[in-house]
């Protein structure tokens, strides 16, 4: 009657029981990592929110959506529920916190950690000619790159740059100009012409 209903009491937050006639709180299951549950009574697992794509939790038995603690810079999340944020990737940055993905540095960007909260631009003379690049390249034979953070440009009519080993032999920030009695009418070239 009265007296045994007056014995139940809901499991409280965090937890929760599908037993029915259970006695104790020790009855009650906590929420598992990633998941919290505000109200108390629960009566199934699924009474146990997710925590959002972009957050991560490691509590047992999390009573508030607080113990959600959002991705910090440098990585993400997608998926919902999760005890662990991914890493941003070499190529990759993550600039904010609670993340859902990480994004790819621009051209003439790169990251070369992972974990990275920023890109770092190419020198002059190299370039990243893909977006999500981990790693600057030397410009190629017939380009070129003088400012800090831009892309390899094609060396203009009557210039030319040979793609050599040797740095002292070409420059990657400038492209040279024809020697006397040769020439060049294209763009982005590696030599040039004799004259006729």
């Amino acid at each position: 009657g009265a007296e045994s209903s007056a014995l139940c009491k809901n499991c409280p937050p965090g937890t929760w029981s599908d037993l029915p006639g259970a006695t104790k709180e020790s009855q009650c299951q906590n929420c598992p990592v990633g998941r919290f549950s505000e109200a108390s009574g629960a009566t199934a697992l699924d009474a146990c929110e997710a925590c959002q794509a972009g957050r991560f939790s490691t509590s047992v038995g999390a009573r508030s959506f607080d113990a959600c603690e959002p991705c910090p810079v440098g990585s993400a999340q997608p998926a919902e529920g999760l005890t662990f944020c991914l890493p941003c990737l070499p190529g990759e940055f993550g600039n904010a916190t609670g993340m859902l993905q990480c994004h790819a540095c621009n051209v003439g960007k790169v990251s070369e950690e992972q974990n990275a909260t920023r890109c770092s631009d190419c020198k002059a003379g190299q370039s990243s000619d893909t977006k999500g690049s981990a790693k600057c390249t030397s410009c190629g034979a017939g380009q070129y790159s003088n400012v800090t953070g831009e892309d390899c440009k094609d060396c203009g009519k009557g210039r030319y740059r040979v793609n050599d080993k040797d740095k002292s032999k070409n420059d990657p920030k400038r492209c040279d100009a024809c020697p006397e009695g040769y020439y060049q009418d294209s763009e982005g070239q590696a030599s040039c012409l004799p004259c006729l």
